[in-house]
């Protein structure tokens, strides 16, 4: 089964308690808040550059419109 994430940007609380009342039922869809701390974001460099792309339109995305959609992949 293919799996997605709804990352929703701090701050934005409505937002996420839409999204987990409207997908809450789907299994295959989770909905959480970025947790990450600010510094975490734009460091290191760590992980494999197809990660590190993901990670970057992920930031990018919750920057830009406050929420970012991912499809999880199985390793």
């Amino acid at each position: 089964m293919r799996r997605y994430r709804f990352i929703v940007a701090r701050g934005n609380e409505r937002l996420y308690e839409h999204l987990a009342r409207s997908l809450g039922s789907l299994e295959e869809i989770e909905v959480i808040i970025d947790r990450r701390a600010e510094k975490r974001r734009h460091g290191g460099g760590s992980g494999r550059p197809s990660e590190r792309r993901v990670l970057n339109r992920v930031d990018e995305d919750l920057k830009t419109f406050g929420w970012a959609f991912v499809k999880i992949e199985r390793s």
